[in-house]
């Protein structure tokens, strides 16, 4: 295939975010509620209280069935990877209070609240994840296999409906972008024998962008810059400055460096 040229120049009209500000007596009770959360986590307490007692705040302290109660203490369920046989139980046992935490405030009545939501996250990925960097933003319904082996850099951006598989590691360079429904690999099943597992390191480079549906499977390499179309699959590793597509995805075309460039288009927060 031949090569496409890249842009003369981007398409369409630059859109930055807008500035919101919320109500300040609800943003201070936003801001003591996170900090409330991360003050009890660095001061020791048992994080399966931690959860449930922020929970039933969310919740309002749910009456009757105690069917409903149980589902607010971590202690009462399980979740898959700690049936995986490659599971550390101690290492689990200190973040699974915090992701349930996570994925039981995504699915409660402030679940779809950005802004509360986006802090919240922030905080408990410092607590949960082997590191992260300066202002992840982190939208809901995004589930992780251990959570303990991400490693997130500066103003990474995961949107919707994302699953990081983090069971061998996942490393998400700084300024990365994943679009909803991406799913990120780090383990792969022996095609025979599905017990035997692969488990491999997943690395996105920094200012990579994987776009709508597409997934990257187990020890796929994406260098510097590089882009994933929608539904794409990537089975390989990806050049830097370079955008594939398809399935299993393939260059297509490199994108224009001088465009691309992080000081033509400053940082901008949430």
């Amino acid at each position: 295939m031949a090569e496409i040229p890249p842009p003369v120049q981007p398409i369409g009209i630059e859109m930055k975010l807008r500035k919101l500000e919320l109500p300040a007596q609800t943003s201070q009770m936003y801001d003591d509620f996170v900090a409330g959360i991360d003050a009890r986590i660095r001061r020791g307490d048992d994080r399966s209280d931690i959860c449930r007692d922020a929970l039933m705040r969310l919740w309002g302290h749910p009456q009757g069935d105690p069917l409903l109660q149980a589902q607010m203490d971590p202690r009462n369920i399980t979740l898959e990877a700690e049936y995986y046989g490659d599971c550390d139980p101690a290492r689990f046992a200190a973040v699974k209070p915090l992701l349930w935490l996570w994925y039981s405030f995504d699915r409660s009545p402030a679940g779809m609240n950005l802004e509360l939501g986006i802090r919240l996250r922030r905080m408990l990925a410092g607590h949960i994840f082997k590191r992260v960097g300066a202002n992840f933003k982190c939208f809901p319904y995004v589930e992780f296999t251990f959570g303990y082996n991400m490693e997130v850099g500066d103003n990474v951006v995961v949107h919707r409906w994302v699953l990081l598989d983090d069971r061998a590691g996942i490393v998400l360079g700084d300024r990365a972008s994943v679009s909803d429904f991406v799913n990120i690999y780090s383990h792969t099943h022996d095609i025979n024998l599905q017990q035997f597992v692969d488990n491999k390191v997943t690395r996105i480079g920094a200012r990579c962008r994987l776009t709508y549906h597409s997934t990257v499977l187990a020890g796929a390499q994406m260098g510097e810059n590089s882009m994933l179309g929608a539904h794409g699959l990537l089975t390989r590793n990806a050049r830097e400055h370079a955008v594939y597509v398809g399935i299993p995805a393939k260059k297509v075309k490199e994108k224009d460096r001088e465009l691309a460039a992080p000081v033509k288009h400053p940082q901008q927060k949430m």
